[in-house]
């Protein structure tokens, strides 16, 4: 083997996790150190949550939940609404916190970096999906949130698209070895200049975290939840939970640029047992000997200067041998000393598909520190570790024999993928000092985060006093820059930072609204102005600039030139004025102030690009919980009408918003209906049933059965809201049809649904109450402007009585007792006797279920429907027929349970909604165009204000919002995913207009 070509090395810049009883991978590197182990017993309290028994024979009340829980998530961050943020799987909400994490910590943006980056991850089994949000598909809107935030195939996509990564975005999913393959496809990336940045890891987190397991013989699992990994005394591993990311970077690239080190991957090999094994999930000796074997060769590394081997070892008795075997068989005799094989499973459990990065993560601290790690709770070797290895009980120093130290990590996955990378210590970086003073800048998304975020930085700069000034203050620049409100500190020295972050007398504070404004510079008062020159020659000027003259025509000159080269927009005729004078704290002071007011600084320009990057404490991200709560199993529910008047305010401007309107009208409701949508000033088009198809001169139609599809070919205009009520007359006409042409449609029904009972008149109508997610039903007398109200609600179903409406909501239920009752699967008449029928949740069984509920009224059987998606078992049908007082039961099929808060129940008048944190700063529309569609998306999305420059998606917006914005200005459906800004789509529609 020859030595390693550096040229094709890859550089560790980064390293981000969340562990068992670790939040970070500091903390995780200080339980390491101290031998705390992140696996510990269960309370009572939460086996009793996580619905667990601890009395089941073979239950072991030990685990290693993650730290901090998955619960919380900083949906504002990425930019989620509440819906998406509570569906949202947990994998992919850590490995999103985890890539924004190790991006800051390589010292690079976390979003939009500004290089190519790739990214390779993948995860466990969503729980989340099966255990929480079982009926996520059925609901309305369901399956996109399923898509995009719950499915495995869409972890690395989301996060691409939240954190605006450009390079390849691959989910990688093979078992355990799942994130030290997306390791080596990242290094594979890299070398092949797919991407210049990037990331890799995985994340495991089932649910319940706090459930312990059940030992079953001949599973791998601990009978006492302790790992003895290596150990003679093996008998079983613990899953614990958690999340990891590493970014990697060309060695080369990342020396020229100035990044961390952490570590060196020389070269890494995956390949696979094939059938060389007991079975499936069993490992095999040759493909794991195999895989090690070729990472050497590919790094061009001898076995006998690898001093340390970070294993896969998970505690199991057959695993642990079989990768000892495979050792031996690579690392031959003739060792000066021998190797130190290490596993960190007895501290964290097996973190399954995170636990190759984990393992990598471990050998980089253990590199970079010069620490061979012990191994928690090892006594007795195991019998295959042979003369060649050593394990450790505690760690030791690595001793320094003048050749680089190197360790090897495996990481080996059910179904035979091997995985091994080869890393080498870091270059050693030369101390310097830089003369200050300099300026720290950062950003938060709120007020709370941008103090968190200065205590943060001030308590690791008095941590970490040998920093360089200058290179705190360049990562700090072009990383952690990208909120809108904003604090920079203009600072001498280290003491100096630390002193100056606690005062808030020297924080220039503000919230940038404009995106590169231009400036005029003028003369301050002086009279120091060789100082002045003198200053902005020094921080401001280029390499090559002559110095100025010591005069006021000098400094300003000297002043210009100086923020023009690092990209300030200066212009003698613009409004708003900055003042040159002062000295070099003053001139940075302005330039932080330019920063604040939205101008784009180039920060290495500032440096000369001799400036290097450290790392800094990441992102504080202010979590709250998203999360729905499984439902009880039975998981029963009862639907009931709830008093929700919708707001009448404001109700012409909003029908005029909602415009054009396309309006089924077949009875004098649905007349009066269009009459009024009319008068409010927005254009409608109206459909009567008649014998057959008719555009009539005034632009309405007729239309007869088999028609529908002759009118959508004839509409002109596009309409953005359909209100189908043709069934208010009593024939409700090619509904079905009509629905599948326009899925976001609003039904109208009357009687159609029993809010107290008798009102329940037209039970036969009651399937079209589930043809669409929006439906109206109207009772006698029912309001027109409440009615108009409801139709413009966009969520649950909702039934107008009066100048009130309610909304249908599902109350959880507990079933208790036993009972008998004849089961049907239609309504006979029963007469006195107690009946359940059981129906699908789809419009046949709305429509039995009404039937059922008439009969019960008029005394024909005293039943109670059962809705569910399979037949219940005959204990949970005694326990139905058991409650005869009620009418309905759900079994399944309803929304995931949200809790509402009492005063909610009642909503008042709905209120805009504040403008979330962005990373763009606000920009405010120009007068005409920009302002008329900045307001359009405003009343769609429910802002008081969006700026030009505000991507719709980052708001909320979802692809039905962007067609019917799109149809407005009679624009392909897709313009606004094309052109997702006011700006954009704006300067289209006047492209079109001109």
């Amino acid at each position: 083997m020859t030595e390693p070509a550096h040229e094709s090395a890859v550089a560790l810049v980064g390293m981000a996790g969340r562990f068992p009883g670790a939040a970070d991978v500091e903390q995780l590197r200080g339980n390491l150190a101290a031998g705390v182990s992140g696996l510990r017993d269960l309370t009572g309290d939460e086996l009793a949550a996580a619905g667990v028994d601890p009395a089941t024979p073979g239950h072991v009340r030990v685990g290693g939940p993650v730290a901090g829980g998955v619960e919380t998530f900083d949906a504002a961050a990425f930019g989620l609404s509440t819906r998406e943020a509570e569906t949202l799987e947990p994998h992919h909400r850590l490995v999103l916190e985890c890539s924004w994490e190790a991006l800051e910590r390589a010292g690079y943006r976390p979003t939009d970096p500004g290089v190519p980056v790739g990214l390779f991850a993948g995860c466990a089994f969503p729980d989340y999906l099966t255990r929480n949000l079982p009926e996520l598909a059925a609901e309305p809107g369901g399956k996109p949130l399923l898509s995009a935030g719950v499915e495995r195939d869409s972890l690395t996509s989301l996060v691409s698209y939240k954190l605006g990564l450009r390079g390849p975005a691959i989910t990688v999913q093979t078992y355990c070895s799942t994130s030290l393959v997306a390791v080596h496809l990242a290094c594979q990336s890299l070398l092949t200049y797919e991407c210049d940045l990037a990331l890799a890891g995985g994340a495991a987190l089932p649910l319940p975290q706090t459930g312990g397991h059940v030992f079953e013989e001949g599973s791998i699992l601990s009978p006492d939840g302790r790992v003895r990994a290596l150990d003679a005394d093996a008998n079983g591993t613990v899953m614990g939970s958690g999340a990891a990311v590493v970014a990697l970077k060309r060695l080369e690239d990342a020396l020229a640029d100035g990044d961390v080190v952490h570590a060196v991957i020389l070269g890494s090999a995956v390949n696979n047992d094939g059938r060389d094994r007991a079975g499936y999930p069993a490992p095999g000796v040759a493909g794991q000997a195999a895989v090690v074997d070729t990472a050497l060769a590919v790094a061009g590394v001898k076995p006998e200067t690898v001093g340390y081997v970070e294993c896969h070892a998970v505690g199991t008795p057959l695993g642990d041998s079989i990768e000892l075997a495979a050792l031996n068989r690579v690392f031959g005799p003739g060792r000066a000393a021998p190797c130190v094989l290490s596993s960190v499973k007895p501290s964290i459990g097996h973190l399954d598909r995170a636990s190759g990065v984990t393992s990598l993560i471990r050998a980089a601290l253990n590199l970079r520190d010069g620490v061979l790690p012990g191994t928690l709770g090892f006594r007795t070797p195991n019998p295959a570790l042979g003369d060649r290895f050593t394990v450790l009980p505690a760690d030791v120093p690595w001793p320094v024999d003048g050749s680089p130290r190197r360790a090897g990590v495996s990481s080996f996955g059910v179904g035979g993928t091997n995985a091994h990378v080869v890393l080498e210590e870091p270059p050693r970086r030369s101390p310097r000092p830089s003369g200050g003073p300099h300026v720290l800048t950062f950003s938060a998304g709120d007020a709370a985060a941008l103090d968190e975020v200065t205590s943060r930085l001030r308590a690791h700069l008095a941590a970490h006093p040998e920093l360089d000034l200058g290179d705190v203050a360049f990562t700090l620049q072009v990383s952690r820059g990208h909120f809108a409100l904003r604090r920079a500190v203009v600072v001498r020295d280290i003491p100096d930072a630390v002193a100056a972050l606690a005062d808030p007398g020297r924080w220039i504070d503000g919230e940038t609204r404009r995106r590169d404004p231009r400036f005029r510079l003028v003369a301050g008062s002086g009279p120091e102005w060789a100082s002045t020159a003198a200053a902005a020659h020094r921080l401001l000027g280029g390499d090559d600039a002559p110095a100025p003259a010591p005069t006021r025509a000098g400094a300003l000159s000297a002043v210009t030139a100086g923020l023009t080269r690092l990209g300030v927009r200066l212009d003698e005729s613009a409004p708003d004025a900055i003042v040159a004078e002062g000295g070099a704290e003053d001139l940075l002071g302005t330039l932080a102030r330019l920063w604040l007011a939205g101008s784009t600084v180039d920060w290495t320009a500032l440096h000369r690009g001799e400036a290097r990057r450290v790392e800094l404490p990441p992102y504080p991200f202010q979590r709250k919980r998203f999360w729905v709560d499984p439902a009880p199993r039975p998981a029963a529910h009862v639907p009931s009408w709830h008093l929700d008047p919708q707001p009448v305010a404001g109700l012409e401007r909003r029908l005029r918003a909602a415009g054009p309107w396309l309006v089924f009208a077949g009875d004098p409701l649905g007349e009066a209906l269009a009459a009024r949508i009319t008068v409010a000033g927005s254009e409608v088009t109206t459909v009567r049933p008649g014998r057959g198809f008719a555009a009539l001169d005034t632009g309405d139609f007729v239309v007869g059965p088999g028609d529908l599809p002759s009118l959508l070919r004839s509409l002109v205009v596009v309409p953005r809201t359909i209100v189908h009520g043709f069934a208010l007359g009593g024939a409700p006409g090619d509904v079905e049809v009509a629905a599948g042409l326009w899925p976001g449609m609003v039904t109208l029904t009357s009687g159609a649904v029993g809010i107290l009972g008798p009102d329940l008149t037209t039970p036969a109508h009651a399937a079209l109450t589930v043809l669409t997610p929006r439906h109206v039903d109207i009772g006698p007398a029912a309001a027109l402007d409440q009615v108009l109200a409801a139709v413009l609600h966009r969520d649950a179903p909702l039934a107008v009585r009066g100048d009130q409406a309610w909304r249908l909501h599902h109350e959880p239920c507990s079933l208790t007792g036993q009972a008998e009752a004849e089961v049907h699967h239609d309504v006979p008449d029963l007469g006195g006797r107690r009946g359940i029928l059981l129906v699908r949740p789809d419009p046949a069984g709305r429509a039995l279920a009404a039937r059922a509920r008439i009969a019960r009224l008029d005394g024909r059987g005293r039943w109670t429907t059962v809705v569910s998606t399979s037949d219940p078992s005959p204990a949970v049908l005694a326990a139905v027929a058991a409650a005869d007082h009620l009418t309905e039961v759900v079994l399944s099929g309803v929304p995931p349970v949200r809790p509402v808060p009492v005063a909610e129940s009642v909503r008042t008048p709905a209120v805009a909604r504040p403008r979330p944190a962005l990373g763009t700063p606000f920009v405010e529309p120009e007068p005409g165009l920009e302002q008329e569609v900045a307001a359009a998306w405003a009343a769609a999305l429910g802002y008081p204000e969006i700026g030009a420059d505000d991507n719709f998606f980052d708001l909320g917006g979802r692809s039905a919002d962007a067609v019917r914005i799109a149809a407005e200005w009679h624009l392909p459906a897709t313009a606004v995913v094309e052109l997702p800004t006011v700006r954009l789509l704006a300067a289209r529609i006047a492209g079109r207009r001109s």
